[in-house]
């Protein structure tokens, strides 16, 4: 399960279906989920375990994920890519600022090849790997949702 602020609420991924959902806080550990779509609520119960750690219960199903700043999320993404990762995708949602890089451009490790703003912050992602621009998907201007493939390498 991902689950991202948006300036409406937030935005659960649920079994492959992104959904818009309102929380309500109730009573302690509880709270009311609504999906804005349909209009359907869920009662949940939420804990916060050690660390970034929350365990959250719809009905039966039980969820355990870290929560992250913007920052965090984006310095684990940055992480993932440094393992050699041959597609650098939007770690959150943002406007693409500038795109730095064409098809064909050599690049070497650290080389600037997006510049995303997300939240007031604009955030440089670099190359983590040596590798030549296969595709940009993107154009400054573009507003992307995170996960969105930026630029492949080959």
């Amino acid at each position: 399960m991902d689950v991202e602020r948006s300036a409406e609420g937030f935005e659960v991924v649920l079994d492959g279906r992104r959904r818009r959902v309102d929380l309500i806080p109730l009573d302690g550990s509880l709270a009311s989920l609504r999906d804005v779509d349909t209009g359907r609520s869920f009662q949940i119960t939420f804990h916060e375990g050690p660390g970034r750690r929350t365990r959250v219960a719809i009905g039966e199903r039980e969820f355990a994920f870290d929560v992250m700043t913007p920052v965090e999320a984006l310095e684990a993404s940055v992480g993932t890519v440094g393992r050699g990762a041959r597609q650098i995708t939007a770690p959150i949602p943002g406007k693409v600022v500038a795109v730095k890089v064409v098809p064909g451009d050599e690049v070497e490790v650290g080389r600037p090849l997006v510049v995303l703003e997300a939240m007031k912050m604009e955030n440089e992602l670099a190359a983590e790997r040596a590798g030549r621009v296969a595709a940009v998907h993107v154009a400054a201007g573009a507003t992307v949702e995170a996960g969105t493939v930026l630029v492949e390498l080959e």
